[in-house]
């Protein structure tokens, strides 16, 4: 048998079509993935981490949001701020768009030694 008559026609999903996740309502499918920018400076966020998110928010989009430390004792990589004011998530949701954030714990790596109890 001929490959091309075994295969089943599957169907196509266009881009920009709106898609229910769960509960969630997205007007397409094209999503920020999360990453891990290395922009901050001393691990705080400045003023354009809120406009790199609201950048790249779109009405009914999703935007997952770089590392974010579990803690200040929880940093394992250099100036990785992570979504740490209300202003970065005001920014996304002024434009619409749902913002899920990526807890982040770097484990032994963490920048300092020390154990909290």
């Amino acid at each position: 048998m001929v490959a091309s008559k075994m295969m089943v026609a599957k169907e196509v999903i266009p881009l920009l079509t709106p898609h229910k996740m769960g509960r969630f309502e997205l007007s397409h499918r094209v999503v920020l993935a999360p990453l891990t920018r290395c922009s901050s400076y001393a691990n705080v966020p400045q003023p354009h981490a809120a406009a790199y998110y609201s950048q790249r928010a779109t009405r009914g989009g999703l935007l997952i949001a770089e590392a974010t430390g579990v803690s200040a004792t929880a940093q394992g990589y250099p100036e990785t701020p992570g979504i740490w004011t209300q202003q970065q998530v005001d920014a996304v949701h002024r434009k619409g768009a749902l913002f899920f954030c990526q807890l982040w714990h770097v484990g032994r790596v963490s920048t300092n030694g020390t154990f909290l109890s």
